[in-house]
């Protein structure tokens, strides 16, 4: 059977790395605390599987609210963004419609002050 070198010195390497920070008063301390942290939460989940199984069931419901009111979001913006596509090309027209008129009206006025004179 062929062995892989560089897994094992990769571990080896791992191995002495933990070993050495281990010499470390602080290090030591946390990963004793931490150690013990995390069996105790392990052994609570043991001991009651329902209370994490309730918690994701409501982180899921959680989030699949949220994307219901982000989606809900998302459609009310397109409609708004749809809407003013079709506006915008109607107020355009209207403006030029207006400029029109008041640029006609102007030359009217101006024909009449000519003939007054």
């Amino acid at each position: 059977m062929k062995r892989n070198k560089m897994l094992e010195g990769m571990m080896f390497g791992a191995i002495v790395g933990a070993a050495v920070a281990l010499f470390d008063k602080e290090t030591r301390e946390t990963v004793i605390h931490n150690s013990k942290s995390c069996g105790k939460k392990a052994i609570d989940v043991m001991k009651n599987p329902e209370v994490v199984t309730e918690k994701i069931k409501h982180n899921i419901n959680t989030v699949r609210t949220t994307i219901e009111e982000v989606t809900e979001d998302v459609k009310f913006l397109a409609s708004k963004v749809s809407e003013i596509n079709e506006t915008t090309p109607k107020m355009v027209e209207m403006l030029k419609e207006t400029k029109q008129t008041f640029s006609t009206k102007r030359e009217l006025e101006e024909d009449k002050e000519i003939e007054v004179k």
